[in-house]
């Protein structure tokens, strides 16, 4: 009667035989390595470049927003008609009202360098800006009418429809999308080729080997798990390679850019920083692993 044994394999030995893997094919390792982290390097810094776009777009108001200045010499009620009349206009998703005051607090804030200029208007008293509405639109089709219509609304002294520089603001932002997505595919795809190749040799190396587990009555398991964990480690440094450089070039770049370009907001990479990690982590060890398997799916065939 046979008897029926679980196999508890030592977790050590497979890796011990993935880095025996690693080590024996150096030099296809490090370029594994190199090619996958410079993906991985190119994909944060095109994410942190679109979010620093987008966070600009909203500060400078170029995301759907209209701004309608209302006369100066108008009352609260005419004010506050003027915003109802705005609200039952098509096409219109959201308002807001801020006071000349709150606008004049807003720009103290903004261009804090000027603040004695500020300082001086508030002393006098004399506050050159107007009442304003906010205006959002759902529709980027219907905002000429929508401009037309708020104009024909009596008391508004101006509209700003900025439509025109978040077209161009747009295209710029998908401009650089296209460039960057076609630079991932193209260092995506030579990654998960020299990874192929890199388990391929590993697999090669140890044909002799597999031919003796195989005949001795080794487990697909047992053969197959140290070829993806070569996979899982070369994700695994790909991953802390390219956050390690994405924080430095970001840190790098974002102390000159505040110095050059002080009108723009530019995000912390502590904003970044968890989902970097955690998504290199994963992007890097699925990239490994399917690649792996996919090679010795492959390889072990023939």
């Amino acid at each position: 009667m046979k008897e029926n044994r679980k196999h508890s394999y030592n977790p050590f030995y497979f890796i011990g035989e993935a880095l025996r893997g690693l080590w024996r094919h150096g030099l296809m390792t490090v370029a594994s390595v190199i090619v996958l982290s410079s993906c991985l390097v190119l994909l944060g810094a095109f994410a942190a470049l679109i979010e620093n776009i987008n966070v600009n777009l909203k500060n400078l108001g170029l995301m759907n927003e209209i701004a309608v200045f209302v006369d100066y010499d108008l009352t609260e009620e005419e004010v506050g008609e003027i915003g109802r009349q705005i609200e039952g206009l098509d096409n219109v998703s959201e308002v807001s009202y801020i006071s000349k005051t709150e606008g004049l607090s807003q720009m103290k804030e903004t261009y804090s360098d000027y603040s004695a200029l500020f300082e001086d208007i508030e002393k006098n008293g004399n506050n050159p800006l107007a009442d304003q509405f906010i205006v959002k639109y759902s529709n980027s089709a219907g905002v000429l009418k929508l401009e037309s219509d708020l104009h024909s609304i009596p008391g508004v002294m101006r509209v700003n429809n900025r439509l025109d520089y978040a077209v161009k603001a747009e295209n710029l932002k998908n401009g650089v999308s296209l460039v960057f997505a076609w630079f991932f595919v193209l260092l995506l795809t030579v990654s998960v080729f020299v990874i192929f190749n890199t388990i391929r040799l590993a697999v090669e190396g140890r044909r002799e080997e597999i031919d003796i587990m195989r005949y001795i009555g080794a487990s697909n398991t047992f053969i197959v798990l140290p070829f993806i964990i070569e996979g899982t480690v070369i994700g695994i440094l790909s991953a802390l390679i390219a956050y390690m450089f994405d924080s430095i070039l970001y840190r790098l770049a974002l102390a000159k850019l505040i110095g050059d370009l002080k009108m723009f907001e530019f995000l912390p990479f502590s904003r970044f920083s968890a989902a970097f990690f955690f998504g290199f982590l994963a992007l890097g060890v699925v990239s490994g692993v399917l690649t792996s398997l996919f090679s010795i799916r492959k390889n072990l065939k023939n």
